[in-house]
């Protein structure tokens, strides 16, 4: 499955782009509003719930939030803009700039606002506050469902067979997400951005526990990014093309029904691998799908590009392994 560029929508997409460029907006108002107010020295790190331990200047740390707020805003912009960019695309990158840009923004007011309040930075504690900073990686929310929805056009696969492609009674395909694919390298950028600075100035544990938890679920993202769904005389399988890992396998003697849908994340739980109570899916876009009915009365949907041949087969098969089964058409 690929996705089609999108549809001329470039007014929502600069909307969408317009709201990366709101942390920017709260900065440069904060400077309209505190313009005599602002210390020399603000408060910059907290190890724990005392006071901060370390202290930025005011110039520095704006200079920053400015690049921190100001390049996203402008990489957003530019997105909206590029001519032929994909709806799905266009999301990530706003979702992801608007997530850096929130963040940016949080940090400066925070500092900002509480070494005023407390008049000197080395007393600054910063308390129940510190849940704002990773709440305003949520911010990146907002462009991302601003931003034009994707529309998906299905296509079959054309890339080079593998071992059991050609062979009859099998089938094997790939379908691939760009948004996928480009997100793992957007979330090694942000943990570079929230983890090596403090990494480097000395703040050990915290900064490693939060890059290494970063860096397995930017893995965990990479892994659905290409999928390979094989049907055969094992029954269905889908493998993560990224180190040939399996993530789900159904035998032919456990397949009831299958049914072949236009599959809608959001009523499977989201992109990626979901498990619901009585059925689980391996989603990576919307559009065209298998769903599998089990003998527990279980069921679980992955994407796929054209179904229509795999479904069948996989309908062929379960009835030529279970002799006296009745054909559910697809």
């Amino acid at each position: 499955m690929t996705e089609s560029p999108a549809p001329p929508q470039t007014l929502r997409g600069l909307l969408a782009a317009v709201t990366v460029s709101l942390p920017l907006l709260a900065v440069l108002v904060s400077l309209l509003l505190w313009p005599d107010s602002l210390p020399a020295v603000l408060a910059s790190h907290w190890s724990g719930s005392g006071p901060a331990d370390e202290t930025m200047k005011t110039s520095s740390m704006l200079a920053l939030v400015l690049a921190l707020t100001g390049v996203p805003a402008l990489a957003g912009l530019v997105a909206a803009l590029w001519r032929g960019v994909s709806a799905a695309v266009l999301r990530g990158v706003l979702g992801s700039c608007g997530a850096v840009a929130g963040i940016g923004a949080a940090a400066w007011l925070l500092s900002a606002g509480l070494t005023m309040q407390a008049g000197n930075p080395d007393t600054v504690v910063l308390g129940w506050w510190a849940a704002v900073l990773p709440a305003s990686l949520l911010f990146g929310a907002v462009p991302y469902f601003v931003a034009p929805k994707p529309f998906f056009t299905t296509q079959a696969d054309t890339g080079p067979a593998s071992p059991g492609t050609q062979e009859p009674g099998a089938w094997s395909g790939t379908i691939t997400s760009r948004v996928l694919m480009l997100l793992p390298a957007a979330m090694l950028a942000l943990a570079a951005v929230l983890f090596v600075p403090a990494l480097a100035g000395g703040d050990g544990l915290p900064a490693v526990l939060g890059l290494v938890t970063m860096l397995l679920a930017t893995a965990a993202v990479a892994l659905f990014a290409r999928l390979q769904v094989t049907v055969d005389s094992r029954g269905l399988r889908v493998i993560s093309t990224l180190g040939r890992i399996p993530l789900k396998r159904i035998p032919l003697t456990e397949i009831t029904a299958v049914e072949v849908a236009q599959l809608r994340p959001l009523e499977w739980g989201g992109w990626g691998y979901r498990v619901m109570p009585g059925r689980s899916a391996i989603i990576v876009a919307a559009g065209p799908g298998l769903i599998v009915t089990t003998t527990k009365g279980k069921q679980f949907a992955v994407s796929v590009a054209s179904p229509e041949a795999p479904a069948g087969l996989l309908l062929a098969l379960r009835d030529k392994h279970r002799p006296g089964t009745s054909r559910h058409n697809a």
